[in-house]
């Protein structure tokens, strides 16, 4: 039984990997600005079906990662994949229970959310920069993967029987 939560973990955490590598990965210059946010659509998966083995520490070590690999602000990132844990692990039993389309609207707005705390930290630290709709366009794509991510991570956690 000890063999299979360590594999249950390494799966989670592989999961994690394979978002990270789709969040660095390069794009187009016309694609760019429509990168939906792999990290926030796994890190919401995993603490919406398993908060007792990914919680809001699991999800700001994953943002740092992401933070080290982007080349930004150090702890930005964490600190919106925390907040986006935090709020799905106090609601996560009400969460499960709300439609597809109700979950898509909510991380949606957990991916806005994410974008805006990025934004503001980063605007603190260097006021140059200025925001525009366009910074919020890998909000919409990001909900509207949601129902694929969900049933992919889904099946994944039912062929390796993480629990």
């Amino acid at each position: 039984m000890n063999n299979e939560r360590a594999s249950g973990r390494g799966i989670l955490w592989l999961t994690l990997l394979v978002a990270v590598l789709l969040q660095v990965m390069p794009l187009p210059q016309v694609l760019q600005g429509w990168r939906p946010d792999w990290v926030l659509l796994t890190v919401v998966y995993w603490v919406l079906t398993l908060p007792h083995r990914f919680n809001i520490l699991s999800a700001c070590v994953v943002g740092v990662v992401l933070d080290v690999l982007l080349g930004g602000t150090l702890g930005v990132r964490g600190l919106g994949l925390s907040l986006v844990a935090f709020l799905v692990a106090v609601q996560y039993q009400r969460l499960r229970h709300f439609t597809m389309v109700q979950q898509l609207l909510l991380v949606g707005l957990f991916a806005m959310l994410t974008q805006l705390v990025i934004y503001l930290v980063e605007y603190l630290s260097n006021a140059s920069i200025s925001i525009s709709l366009a910074y919020l366009q890998p909000a919409l794509l990001t909900a509207a993967l949601w129902p694929w991510a969900f049933w992919l991570l889904g099946r994944i956690r039912r062929r390796f029987k993480i629990r």
